[in-house]
């Protein structure tokens, strides 16, 4: 049915899931550099990771409606995983500008 099998696996639509772990992976590189010293992230500043941390929140649940929708369109189950990695992003994301200003 479809031009690419890989598109569905076990009646779930996993196409999108990469780009979750790749948010995820952002999520927690930022999450590391809140963890380091203030004498190694001099990089970084509230500003910096409250914006990104509010941007992959957005970006992640924006995709997570827009999987929704594509999975609706094509009669397949709903992909759990992307569920709780947005879950996660989203954990991550709120974690973070708390543990900055709060150190």
């Amino acid at each position: 049915m479809y031009t690419y099998e890989t598109f569905a696996s076990g009646g779930s639509f996993t196409l999108l899931r990469p780009v979750f772990y790749s948010f995820l992976l952002v999520v927690l590189a930022l999450f590391i550099i809140v963890l380091l010293p203030k004498a190694l992230n001099r990089f970084m500043n509230g500003f910096a990771i409250a914006s990104l941390s509010i941007f992959s929140i957005f970006l992640s649940g924006q995709l997570l409606f827009f999987d929704a929708i594509i999975v609706d369109e094509l009669g397949l189950g709903g992909d759990g995983v992307s569920t709780i990695l947005f879950l996660a992003i989203a954990v991550l994301g709120v974690a973070n500008p708390i543990i900055y200003f709060i150190r």
